[in-house]
């Protein structure tokens, strides 16, 4: 076994009277072992499970500590072993877990505080999982309870992405007790019915983040979330399947990202949302999906402070706005991150966003031209032309640009920057490693010490700026 110390089969004495946490180490004993159950579970808690269970096996002062573990992490590749199939894993993970959750047979007592449980949606050791999980809740509520659950197989067919949702809703409607208490829900390649996200949502009322990867909903369906009482905070959808979402009702949601949508644009519409403040929209276009404007999607009623938007170096899907219609909505804007811009495109126009957003204090942007992936549904990459408004900007603090190299569009859009944000006090221009998804050239970057102090002083000529330029 791996660990900090050496665990030996050792003969122990407990002293009666000290409750079996003061040891009394003989001459052969090792020194860890001696130490107070306290610190010696504090030792397991920071080790992987599988090292854990092992250490609870080579001495007999470590039997009964796996049992008292607080904070439990349970994986099927804690259990793996080469060779194995699904089925074996499914049965060696459940015979751990039934093991670790089962009540203690010392007189110790065991407190879960945290429990998180990744397995596959495999039957009949579903049934298994949750009769264990709903004694565990119905004597020990766990502060955190966590299931990430996906399909045994890599991927699924229509029909097996219909049959792993049917399985996982039946799963959810035999064992309300742990679904009651469940903190995180991650859930990957399924398929579901009209209403069951919502269902999940209102039964989960304790549910704080909500993760559907590869999953979708039948043809032509709206994914509408309308939970009054949902103490959802973070939802989080990546490559979800449905023709719209509609956040109706959702008062504790603080951040919602939308990794690749398969709809036509824009993918989400907002209503009942206070809190929300972090919105991630990021997808390749594909051909019929259209630019639209940002002031379609959002709202004024959103507390939006923090923006991130990845094009996935595909075609711009956002169309430029004036103030008039973005400053309502990006009044309280403070941080937005523009990523996956290609190279060939202009910059100019990102500018609508500082001038839409006058309490913005940190603006990041990133250039690159990555095929990796690349489809023939993937819509045309055009440039996006859009002449700044001659405007100041009067809390932009910081700029950073990855992709940077010294061309002519690059440095004007950089001092333009400059100009419009009267009190920037930092530009970061780091350099960025190769691209290993792909075979395109990373932007040629300047490495000495004379090119940098050029490229510094291109920037700042003709400008009253102070300006710190950080490159590199």
């Amino acid at each position: 076994m791996e660990s900090s110390g050496n665990i030996s089969k050792t003969e122990d004495r407990i002293d009666p009277t000290e409750g079996g946490d003061s040891i009394v180490a003989s001459k052969d004993e090792d020194r860890i072992s001696a130490l107070p159950s306290e610190i010696l579970l504090h030792i397991l808690e920071r080790l992987d499970l599988r090292t854990a269970i092992r250490a609870g096996t080579v001495a007999t002062r470590w039997r009964h500590l796996p049992h008292q573990l607080s904070h439990l992490l349970i994986s099927t590749s804690d259990v793996c072993k080469a060779g194995y199939t699904t089925d074996e894993i499914m049965k060696a993970y459940t015979d751990a877990t039934r093991r670790l959750l089962s009540p203690p047979t010392c007189k110790c007592t065991q407190t879960i505080k945290t429990l998180k449980l990744g397995c596959y949606i495999m039957d009949p050791y579903l049934s298994t999982i949750g009769h264990t999980v709903q004694d565990v809740v119905k004597s020990r509520e766990p502060e955190y309870l966590e299931f990430a659950m996906c399909p045994d197989v890599a991927s699924p067919s229509d029909a097996q992405l219909a049959l792993y949702g049917q399985r996982f809703m039946s799963f959810f409607g035999a064992y309300p007790g742990p679904f009651k208490l469940l903190t995180r829900l991650i859930l990957q390649n399924l398929a579901f019915q009209d209403s069951d996200v919502t269902n999940l949502l209102n039964t989960c009322s304790k549910l704080k983040m909500l993760s559907l990867r590869s999953c979708e909903m039948p043809q032509e369906s709206v994914l509408e979330l309308d939970a009054p009482s949902s103490e959802l905070s973070s939802l989080e959808l990546k490559c979800f399947g449905c023709i719209h979402v509609e956040l109706i009702c959702l008062p504790k949601l603080r951040e919602l990202v939308y990794d690749v949508w398969f709809c036509e644009n824009p993918p989400v519409s907002f209503g009942y949302v206070p809190q929300l403040h972090h919105v991630c929209f990021a997808c390749p276009a594909q051909s019929w999906q259209k630019p639209f404007v940002l002031s379609q999607c959002l709202s004024s009623d959103i507390n939006l402070s923090n923006l991130l938007l990845n094009f996935y170096t595909q075609m711009i899907w956002v169309e430029p706005e004036g103030p008039q219609q973005l400053t309502p909505i990006f009044s309280k804007l403070r941080d937005v991150h523009l990523c996956g811009i290609f190279t060939e495109c202009d910059l100019d126009w990102t500018m609508f966003i500082l001038e839409g957003a006058p309490s913005l204090e940190n603006f990041h942007l990133s250039r690159h031209s990555c095929e990796f992936n690349k489809s023939e549904d993937d819509a045309e990459k055009t440039n996006l032309v859009r002449q700044a408004s001659n405007f100041k900007h009067l809390k932009l603090k910081l700029f950073v640009m990855k992709g940077f190299e010294e061309e002519y569009k690059v440095m004007n859009y950089i001092r333009l920057v400059m100009e419009r944000a009267v009190c920037l006090k930092r530009i970061e221009l780091p350099a960025i490693s190769p691209c290993k998804k792909c075979t395109a050239i990373s932007p040629r970057f300047p490495v000495d010490e004379a090119s940098k102090h050029r490229i510094r002083e291109q920037l700042r000529y003709g400008l009253s700026s102070s300006t710190d330029i950080i490159i590199g």
